[in-house]
């Protein structure tokens, strides 16, 4: 992660200088309270008027002293210089000041007219048309928005400032506005880029890009290469981004915060941005790649962790979610004994341990949000033990088998009265007897309701130690870090700037309810569910881990108790925070799970659930705090005995209004049918890439013999890959539907980039129409017989043959395809890929005109026999 340095420097490699605003604002107020001050004593028996405002009155009647012309007269000859060295004083904090804000905060940034240096004859848009392109790419960024108007650049220095003000005693009331206004700059940094081409190498396109910080006279400069113009203004915009995080105010911000006054690489900036839009727009898959591309440029970054957690949830990979929390908890400066040590450890007894707060206040912070991830996976255990005992992870049993060894040196206190025999007393004997039930238990149990109670004693551990380090350190790092913030202001050199947005993203409220509530009510439902088959196992009380607060009955939950106790638990302030409520929302939700005596009870919780979920979609919330409709309506465990009731969808129509009905799915099924309906559409999205693609290489000419050769070769890449898709053991192989969707778009241009559908988000926005996708048998049915019929008819193959022949044919001497061979060929291919839309959009039983298109794609060869099987020949 650590790949600059923090230096002075203003070479063209080194970081922009860092600016510094706080203490000259506070030196600006000091310096401005010591003029009045002097004033005030220069006034005494002066006063301008009396009453009220006389102490006024003192201030004008100083100001009146100092200005009064004659000898003798007002003050004296040094107390009017002294006052107007003051003033000149006072004027360069205050230029100062507003410099250093400007550059940190920074507004906008002046992107200049880009200069045409391409030899001529260059294929390119207009001058105007790239800088366009370029200041639109940094407007998407949502960071550095480009100046909309040209901006004189500011004064280099305060003697130049006041060298281009003409000052006549004469007319002071014109100068000093004057002054006054060029005190404020409008202008931090500056770009300016340089087009180039160059005739060798890949990428032939170029732009040499300038960033010029006019406040502190740091300046950068590189050149950057691409395949086209629109890929280097990609890279370029990239470049600037990177370059200013370090000096301003977005890099205070996580994922940026590590990286302050440091150089930051250009593709981790780039990578990070493409896999928030790519998870934006709903396609996860392609997300999760970028995420791991951003983590291997900055792998102990803790904040890119917990996104790229939160992208595998959503995509229904709970087990990789929690191994990605599982090896990033210790990324706070811990290793695993103490973290270990920690998470077992009384929860009020102080410890020197809890020291590391001070050290790393800032890991702190930034693994919260991961640590509050992995407990949820943890705690929705249901979820994640179905998935466990199927072996259900991406790589399959080799992700367990990596995950194992650390779930049991961190949680083998779980595994302590599995069985029926007692745990002993001597530690030692109790830790290694606890470590092989729970190695055991992991590696051989096939029992969801075990693995499931394992899980939620960890997941009730984690909470409870994740609330007690909030109190701790809201009494020993918050309050302490507050008044530390506030002494360094007072001083220029100080290595400080506050920053908005940076508070922790989970409240107090939260994590109360969540410890004393929520995690308690999910282990006594799965205790309930492991005792049912176990009429002899009994509830131990000298398990090593907690249970925090009083204990609660799975079979006796009552609405209004469970209404008391969390009324206790979230305070009055804490009932404003929407995660509080939402949190609430959940226990309410997971109660409605338990026997219930009658349907009273059961429209009491739904009702108060709803009530909560209302209240927490009024309430205000950050950037980080809304909840997408596809989480809470579809995919959050914890909601679902909801789903099934008249009062939440109607809610659900309230808060998120669409034109389509709502349309139920079961959360333990939602993940493998959602991953069938994705591979179900894009298959129909490259079924119509792949036609349009041959349609319009039929409608060319003679095309050259490589050309053809490497045509044929992209052709069999495709198929394989959809053979391969279609087949159920690869259902969760994500890292197969991202390849192919790469090796499209950069074969298949421009109709991949045309195409509007192409590539489809994993998880439409709104509910497909019932006449839109066929339900989850027919989809499971398509495939698998297309599958046979690629199977059957070696579709991956076809090119093989053709690729043979044309190689034969350019070690002949044959350079060219005529037009009449290219054109025929092209049809048979578009043919088939006709065919397989037809066959995935009008749902047809009878795949059989596939299947003929399919033997009916031509064969180039070198001569003209008898076609075998009726397939057509073209001959070379």
């Amino acid at each position: 992660m650590f790949n600059g340095r923090a230096e002075n420097s203003r070479s063209l490699t080194a970081p922009l200088p860092a600016p510094r605003f706080v203490a000259w604002w506070v030196w600006s107020a000091v310096g401005f309270a010591g003029l009045i001050a002097a004033l005030a004593s220069a006034g005494s028996g002066r006063r301008a008027w009396d009453g009220p405002l006389g102490f006024i009155g003192q201030i004008f009647g100083g100001l009146g002293a100092v200005f009064q012309p004659g000898a003798g007269k007002g003050a004296s000859i040094g107390a009017r210089l002294a006052f107007f060295l003051g003033v000149l004083l006072l004027l360069y904090v205050l230029w100062r000041a507003t410099r250093a804000w400007l550059a940190y905060k920074p507004g906008a940034v002046d992107v200049q007219q880009l200069q045409d240096a391409t030899p001529e004859g260059t294929p390119k848009p207009s001058d105007a048309d790239l800088t366009a392109k370029l200041r639109r790419r940094l407007s998407d960024s949502s960071m550095y928005p480009p100046a909309t108007l040209p901006a004189q650049a500011p004064a280099e220095s305060f003697l130049e400032l006041l060298g281009d003000i003409e000052i006549d005693p004469d007319k002071l009331g014109t100068a000093l506005p004057k002054m006054l206004g060029r005190l404020r700059p409008k202008l931090a940094y500056r770009v300016g880029g340089l087009l180039q081409f160059r005739d060798t190498g890949p990428d032939q396109y170029g732009m040499t890009i300038t960033v010029t910080a006019f406040l502190f006279g740091g300046s950068r400069a590189t050149t950057v290469w691409g395949s086209d113009w629109d890929d280097v203004i990609r890279k370029a915009g990239n470049w600037i981004v990177s370059t200013l995080l370090p000096v301003t105010r977005a890099g205070r911000l996580p994922p940026w915060r590590q990286w302050w006054g440091r150089e930051i690489k250009p593709e981790l900036y780039e990578a990070y941005q493409e896999a928030n839009e790519l998870s934006r727009a709903g396609r996860h898959h392609e997300a999760l790649e970028q995420y791991f591309t951003a983590i291997r440029l900055d792998p102990t970054n803790s904040y890119l962790r917990a996104e790229l957690a939160e992208t595998q949830e959503k995509m229904g990979l709970h087990i990789d979610a929690l191994d990605t929390c599982q090896r990033a908890l210790t990324l706070d400066g811990q290793d695993a004994r103490t973290y270990r040590k920690r998470l077992w450890q009384s929860r009020w007894i102080p410890h020197w341990r809890r020291l590391r707060y001070f050290r790393h206040p800032h890991l702190y912070r930034d693994l919260l949000g991961l640590r509050y991830r992995n407990s949820i996976i943890l705690g929705t255990s249901e979820m994640t033990a179905r998935q466990w005992c199927r072996r259900m992870g991406t790589n399959g049993s080799h992700t367990h088998e990596q995950l194992i060894p650390l779930l049991v040196d961190r949680y083998w206190q779980t595994a302590i009265g599995l069985d029926d025999t007692d745990a002993p007393r001597k530690r030692s004997d109790r830790k290694q007897v606890g470590k092989e039930s729970l190695r055991h238990t992991l590696q051989h149990s096939t029992d969801e309701k075990e693995i499931r109670l394992v899980f939620q004693r960890a997941a009730l551990q984690e909470t409870a130690r994740l609330a007690a380090d909030d109190a701790w350190a809201r009494f020993w790092l918050y309050w302490p870090i507050r008044v530390w913030s506030c002494a360094l202001v007072f001083w220029p050199a100080a290595y400080y700037q506050s920053v908005r947005g940076s508070q922790q993203p989970v409240s107090r409220g939260a994590f109360r309810v969540n410890r004393k509530v929520w995690a308690p009510l999910r282990l006594e439902w799965a205790n309930w569910e492991y005792q049912k088959d176990k009429p002899s196992q009994k509830w131990r009380r000298h398990y090593a881990w907690r249970r925090p607060g009083r204990r609660m009955s799975w079979r006796r939950v009552k609405p209004t108790q469970l209404r008391r106790r969390l009324r206790l638990v979230s305070r009055r302030r804490s009932r404003r925070d929407w995660l509080t409520r939402y949190n609430t929302a959940c226990v309410y939700a997971v109660a409605m799970n338990a026997q219930l005596r009658n349907h009273t009870q059961q429209q009491d919780l739904t009702q108060l659930a709803i009530e909560q979920l209302e209240n927490a979609a009024l309430t205000t919330r950050g950037s980080f705090a809304v909840v997408e409709r596809t989480w809470m309506v579809e995919e959050d465990p914890d909601l679902a005995p909801l789903r099934n009731q008249d009062l939440f969808n109607d809610f659900v129509r309230t808060v998120y209004p669409s034109a389509e009905a709502f349309e139920q799915t079961s959360p333990s099924m939602r993940s493998d049918e959602q991953l069938r309906e994705y591979d179900y559409r894009l298959l129909k999205e490259i079924a119509k890439v792949m036609q349009q693609v041959w349609n319009q290489r039929g409608e060319g000419y003679d095309v050259g013999i490589q050309c053809a050769t490497e045509w044929l070769r992209i052709e069999r890449k495709i198929w394989r890959s959809l053979q391969e898709i279609s087949d159920d053991a690869n259902i969760r192989k994500w890292q197969d539907r991202v390849s192919l969707i790469r090796y499209i778009q950069a074969n298949c241009q421009p109709a991949s980039a045309s195409s509007p559908g192409f590539p489809p988000p994993l998880a439409p926005e709104e509910a497909a129409s019932p006449n839109g996708l066929p339900d989850a048998g027919k989809i499971h049915r398509t495939l698998s017989d297309l599958k046979q019929d690629m199977d059957a008819e070696d579709a991956h193959s076809l090119s093989d043959e053709g690729q043979r022949v044309l190689r034969e044919a350019a070690a002949d001497g044959v350079t060219r395809l005529n037009a009449r061979t290219t054109r025929l060929l092209a049809t048979g291919y578009a043919a088939a890929w006709q065919t397989l839309d037809d066959c995935l959009e009008l749902e047809v039983q009878d795949h059989q005109p596939f299947r003929q298109a399919l033997k009916d794609v031509p064969q180039l060869t070198r001569r003209v026999p008898t076609p075998p099987h009726g397939r057509r020949l073209l001959p070379v």
